[in-house]
């Protein structure tokens, strides 16, 4: 078994996994999978160290039992994702505040967990490796898990939790899992008396999504363009959206920031109200009304969002899996001459990515050829990008063709970049009909009528103010000229 065992609730699996690769790429050799009950003693007694996350969320009872454990053998390190999220029962062991704050504060706490564990540790970790470390362990605790439903171990709220094991008694809590009297324990708790729902349960309650076969069921809302989801509100719609965003349900306070955004029907155009809806819904944690604060300060700036709270807000909708937040987040950081900055987006547009999103998927390829961040490796690039070509993805369409075209990463082959952008150039995408219309126009008669057509287009493209010249010359020198409307 692993020397240092991370143990979470459920919930945070993504997290301690990677926080578990992170300590693994500095020496540790540690585990972060989550035991079956008949393990919990076996996975304590063998580690030098146990060290546990903590989160605002309810610790299930084979948690805080581990932890006991672990704090009476005196091998426990507390780990906050949430500041004072470590109950008080074990705040005498080593307590580290990794909630999030700036790259600084968070270099000195993470450097301060791994000095605890040094202590606790046969294995030492490796200086060398710390730099690389940071970053990796800063994007790991921002990870997210979807939520499951428990399962055969019951859950509790942690002050039940650690009520039940203070009021039972750490050590015959220890000797009833040597006995394998823990499931007759858990039943105890089962057994408890339940109160009414806390704030926080109602509010997971009032952000509960709409069923996946709902009009705007949530799976839909956080992947497609926001003007496609405006272009759907219809009349019908719009009424059933403003009754719920006047009962204060934040998913439709979202959609009508959105609607008065779009000017969507049943909507007056209105950046003011639309802040306001975005504003009710942000300041209940619903990651589509922070996400759209983040559009409605892009598409309207004088509605009255700062450029400093939109970008928190859109932070924060990446933080909880918003899949468009990941990707126009992941590009701000992109842009940021920090490394930890652009390692952090080559995560996130592979968060976006791995759930099929085509334009996640094109930009984790291009991260992946272009980012000093990244391997800096075109052929890496390629599944990536044959995955959003098949969605129909224009940018990706383009960049497979100039690999091809170029023999990059992949073997020459012009057929294929001709193929590939055709179908970018029938969407109109100017950079693909250019290169295409290049391509065609010294070839055979009816391909260099084709490159004519395609000239044609763009140099009627007034919005397109580097191409647009250069595809008038084109013409000149073909002897052509386009008709513009």
């Amino acid at each position: 078994m692993a020397e240092l065992w991370i143990a979470a609730a459920p919930g945070e699996e993504a997290r301690a996994r990677g926080l578990a690769e992170v300590l693994c790429a500095l020496g540790f050799k540690a585990d972060a999978a989550p035991p079956a009950e008949a393990e919990i003693p076996a996975k304590v007694e063998a580690a030098k160290c146990v060290l546990t996350l903590w989160s605002a969320e309810p610790a299930p009872t084979w948690l805080t039992a581990a932890v006991t454990m672990a704090l009476d053998r005196k091998k426990l390190v507390n780990a906050e994702l949430k500041k004072d999220a470590t109950p008080a029962l074990f705040r005498a062991a080593p307590r580290i505040d990794l909630a999030r704050g700036d790259r600084t504060i968070f270099k000195e706490r993470f450097g301060a967990l791994i000095v605890e564990l040094d202590k606790l540790s046969p294995t030492k970790a490796d200086p060398a490796a710390m730099p690389a470390a940071l970053a990796a362990a800063r994007a790991a605790l921002l990870r997210t898990t979807p939520e499951k439903k428990s399962g055969g171990l019951a859950t509790l709220g942690i002050a039940l939790a650690v009520l039940f094991v203070v009021g039972f008694g750490a050590g015959r809590l220890i000797n009833a899992f040597r006995n394998g009297d823990f499931a007759f324990l858990t039943a105890m708790a089962d057994a408890a008396p339940t109160s009414a729902p806390a704030p926080r349960a109602q509010i997971a309650a009032a952000n509960a999504p709409p069923a996946e076969g709902a009009r705007f069921a949530v799976s839909r809302l956080q992947a497609e363009a926001w003007r496609d989801t405006a272009a759907r509100i219809d009349a019908a719609s719009a009424r059933e959206i403003k009754s719920g965003a006047e009962r204060g349900e934040p998913i439709a306070q979202a959609l009508a920031c959105l609607g008065h955004l779009a000017g969507a029907e049943g909507f007056l155009p209105s950046p003011t109200a639309a802040r306001e809806f975005c504003d009710a819904s942000a300041a209940q944690n619903q990651p589509a009304g922070l996400y759209y604060s983040w559009v409605l300060r892009r598409a309207a700036p004088h509605a009255g969002i700062s450029e400093a709270a939109a970008r928190e807000r859109l932070a924060e909708a990446s933080r909880l899996g918003w899949t468009n937040a990941q990707i126009d987040y992941a590009q701000v950081l992109a842009g940021s001459s920090s490394i930890d900055a652009q390692a952090e987006a080559g995560r996130l547009f592979l968060a976006a990515a791995e759930r099929g999103d085509a334009r996640g998927q094109f930009f984790y390829a291009r991260w992946l050829r272009d980012s000093p961040a990244g391997p800096r490796d075109p052929t890496a690039a390629l599944p990536f990008l044959e995955q959003a070509v098949t969605q129909g993805q224009t940018d990706a369409q383009h960049m497979l063709a100039t690999l091809y075209r170029d023999g990059i990463g992949v073997q020459r082959n012009e057929g294929r970049a001709k193929a590939l952008y055709e179908m970018a150039a029938r969407a109109n995408h100017a950079p693909s009909m250019f290169n295409l219309a290049d391509m065609l126009r010294s070839g055979l008669p009816e391909e260099r009528a084709r490159a004519i057509v395609l000239y044609q287009g763009l140099a009627c493209m007034r919005d397109e103010l580097r191409i647009q010249p250069l595809a008038v010359q084109r013409l000149r020198a073909l002897q052509a000229s386009a008709t513009c409307r």
